[in-house]
């Protein structure tokens, strides 16, 4: 393969990197306009295709525009963007057949690779940035050796600098630039919230829980391993049986689908639980969901900036969650939620529709004529979920118009939301206030970071019924059928695993690693005025002002600078493994031998000069050397190596030489 098809699948294989992570969040009709030319590409660098007419290439550019602008209803937003620079740039390989173009889209690509940053911020990030950089300075590099080459009218070595030369000298280049940057990163003044964030949606984010409930809502996130939100807790962890934290909360049915009201929607809570002797402080730092619930303990007591307390004691925020978002809270488990259920809610939490469930109200209406009270009744129903040979399992069947009578009485087989919704209608049915409640249930404690860790796999559905004199108060219908939902978590509680990798010492692995990210989000991403005094607090600084920063700063800079501007200087570029420059330096090295000193800037024809007036006898070999060295190196056609290769080994200074 020759040299200048090497260096242009270097160039394709930067933008491929580069590009990646963004086709994947793109729509199908833009992934095919971004990766087709790619494709077109490296089959044309492979078959020794012909360039594309000029029209055609401006017709596909064209396509390109009018795919992007129908696929995102224009060409404005932060993913129409960054697809327009990922389709341009794919565009552009199929006319790159000069160095400077080359160059050019490297240059964009490694643009391309930083716009990663806006969807996302991740430990991994850091990671796919730096082997994309390096692999862009490895690809600089090689396209400016080409155009030192074609500047001196030479052709390039038949083999150039090795792979891991190449790489190594971009390693380089790299650890020079580093401490600069992370002297700008550390020492630049903060402001008091991280600059981190971005007003316009990602889209790309977990979603995680939804507006609304219905069988297979939840189910699908138990194969969902990414952290929904860390807890720091002040003081002693709760129980995991009281680790619930309350999200979206379901007031209306219409025999399929659990729905928010305008009351949840609208009415805020009169009043905010007080303080208890019992309360618990924490922290939680939620990841990006793209949606307003912020998710507490029953129940909060407190209300945040940006945040309204509704009527069942949501949280709910003003803006979604579109980056990581950190907030304090306190709840009290012991406070009593409405003690008094006004009438028009009252009627609300107990609609149902009356045609449907025919054999579930029969039974409600006998267990309810055999257990009048409603605490009894209610134990009832739960006894009757432990009892009886119900399953906690991903793999529930379709239900169909009567969703409540096929679960209770022939598949008795779902996830938490089968049994939640079905335990509601239940309570409905024999006139007890019933409304669904979404979360999540657990968390796993992290001991080395000392945090729990919540993921999407722990979400969790449970009912809330209403009590005279007792409020609304929590029933989990899943914990009677499996406990050790409740007790060690959802990963525990079904036996089957969910793929292929499912095993629980990777489980755990993955827990442990996390505080990592966790690690990162604290000093990274959040990394702040406040963490920036925390970080040099123990040195001394305890109060640095943005001046002083910046002095601090330039210190710092003059100090790298006077250590690691020689370095520049003295750096290297990689070696070129060259056979023709191989077999040359040997000849040198056996002339030298003889006494005779060759300056390194001598030609061809001066070093034969020299060495024929030193080693007369030798004249013909010397000739011979010189005159292959030279076919080699300017020569159009194959370069006769072999040649050159076999007259330096015949070449015996001062001895009978091969004519």
């Amino acid at each position: 393969m020759d040299t200048q098809r090497k260096s242009m699948l270097w160039v394709i294989a930067t933008f491929a990197l580069a590009a990646a992570p963004q086709v994947q969040r793109m729509p199908a009709a833009v992934a095919v306009m971004a990766v087709g030319p790619l494709v077109w590409r490296v089959l044309a660098e492979f078959r020794g295709w012909q360039p594309l007419p000029a029209l055609l290439r401006h017709s596909l550019t064209v396509a390109g525009l009018a795919t992007l602008f129908f696929s995102y209803g224009g060409l404005s937003g932060r993913r129409a963007a960054v697809s327009l620079l990922t389709v341009m740039l794919s565009l552009k390989l199929i006319e790159c057949y000069r160095i400077r173009d080359a160059r050019l889209v490297v240059s964009f690509s490694l643009f391309l690779c930083a716009t990663r940053f806006l969807f996302a911020q991740g430990v991994g990030m850091p990671v796919y940035g730096t082997f994309t950089v390096l692999l862009a300075l490895a690809t600089l590099t090689r396209l400016q050796r080409n155009e030192a080459w074609q500047f001196h009218h030479q052709a390039p070595p038949p083999v150039r600098a090795s792979l891991v030369s190449e790489i190594g000298f971009s390693v380089r280049l790299l650890a020079v630039a580093l401490p600069t940057g992370l002297a700008f990163f550390m020492l630049f003044p903060r402001l008091a919230s991280p600059l981190w964030g971005i007003p316009e949606t990602t889209l790309d984010s977990k979603s995680g829980l939804s507006d609304s409930m219905s069988p297979g809502s939840i189910q699908q996130l138990f194969i969902d391993d990414s952290p929904a939100f860390r807890v720091t807790f002040d003081g002693d962890v709760p129980p995991q049986s009281e680790l619930y934290w309350r999200g979206p909360v379901f007031w209306t049915y219409d025999g399929h689908t659990w729905e928010d009201s305008f009351y949840s929607r609208s009415l805020l809570a009169e009043t905010l639980p007080p303080p208890s002797a019992r309360a618990w402080t924490y922290s939680v730092t939620m990841e990006p969901n793209e949606r307003k619930w912020l998710f507490a303990l029953d129940y909060p007591v407190q209300v945040l900036p940006d945040t309204r307390v509704t009527v069942d004691y949501q949280l709910i925020r003003r803006d979604p969650v579109i980056q990581l978002f950190q907030y304090s809270m306190m709840s009290n488990p012991d406070f009593v939620d409405a003690p008094d259920l006004p009438v028009s809610l009252r009627q609300l939490v107990l609609d149902l529709p009356q045609d449907l469930n025919p054999e579930t109200r029969d039974l409600v209406e006998r267990w309810r004529t055999e257990t009048p009270g409603d605490r009894a009744f209610i134990q009832r129903v739960l006894n009757h979920f432990n009892q009886q040979p119900f399953h906690y399992s991903l793999d529930a069947p379709l239900l169909g118009r009567h969703a409540v009578d096929e679960f209770l009485f022939d598949t008795r087989t779902g996830y938490c939301e089968h049994v939640a919704s079905t335990f509601a209608v239940m309570m409905r049915m024999a006139g007890i206030p019933a409304r669904n409640v979404t979360g999540y249930q657990g968390g796993w404690y992290n001991a080395l970071g000392e945090y729990l860790l919540v993921r999407q796999s722990d979400a969790h559905a449970w009912v809330e019924t209403w009590l005279p004199g007792a409020g609304w108060v929590r029933q989990d219908p899943t914990a009677a059928v499996s406990p050790q939902r409740v007790n060690r978590g959802s990963l525990d509680a079904v036996s089957d695993p969910r793929h292929m990798l499912d095993f629980p010492w990777l489980r755990s692995l993955k827990n442990g690693a996390d505080i990592i990210q966790q690690r990162w989000n604290d000093w990274v991403i959040e990394y702040g005025a406040a963490q920036q005094a925390k970080l040099f607090s123990p040195l001394g600084f305890d109060r640095l002002t943005p001046s002083k920063l910046v002095l601090l700063l330039f210190l710092v800079i003059a100090a790298f600078s006077a250590v690691l501007v020689p370095l520049v200087l003295r750096l290297k570029g990689p070696a070129i493994k060259d056979p023709v420059r191989k077999a040359w330096l040997r000849f040198i090295r056996r002339l030298a031998s003889t006494g005779l000193d060759v300056p390194p800037s001598a030609g061809p024809r001066e070093t034969a000069d020299s060495a024929v007036r030193h080693l007369p006898g030798d004249t013909t070999a010397i000739r011979q050397v010189a005159a292959l060295y030279t076919r080699c190196r300017y020569a159009p056609g194959p370069p006769p190596l072999q040649e050159l290769r076999q007259a330096v080994n015949d070449f015996r200074p001062g001895k009978k030489n091969a004519g």
